[in-house]
């Protein structure tokens, strides 16, 4: 089997990566759903309390990732957030996978990443030391 050994410095820039990749999608996100919550309820089918919840969960842990701090729980609030998007697209809309015909593979993408920063840390590039 090949297999690579990254250096630590190498291991904490991609996880820096990640938690960039993260935080700009769901700064957006949130700032997208805060802008008109009540469309964001109505599209989605959610109350409109949860839809608040859902644009503050992900706002904090856009915050968690691109600081670093405490960026493995804001990794399992998305990755539970993303689950129940998954969720919402399979059984209540019927969607496809593929993001093209309105699909959750994007979802599934940001559950990964997430997962990641879950399984390895946030890396030593932190805002407050590790």
């Amino acid at each position: 089997m090949f297999s690579i050994t990254l250096p630590a410095i190498a291991m904490s820039v991609v996880l820096l990566l990640v938690r960039i990749v993260l935080s700009i999608t769901f700064f957006a996100e949130a700032r997208h759903k805060f802008k008109d919550i009540k469309a964001f309820s109505k599209d989605d089918g959610v109350p409109v309390p949860a839809a608040y919840a859902i644009a503050a969960a992900e706002l904090c842990a856009a915050v968690g990732m691109v600081t670093g701090v405490l960026a493995q729980w804001a990794g399992v609030g998305l990755v539970l957030l993303m689950l129940g998007t998954i969720g919402m697209h399979i059984f209540k809309w019927h969607s496809a996978y593929w993001v093209a015909k309105g699909g959750w593979e994007y979802d599934l993408l940001m559950l990964t990443l997430a997962a990641v920063i879950v399984a390895f840390g946030p890396g030593d590039f932190v805002l407050f030391g590790k």
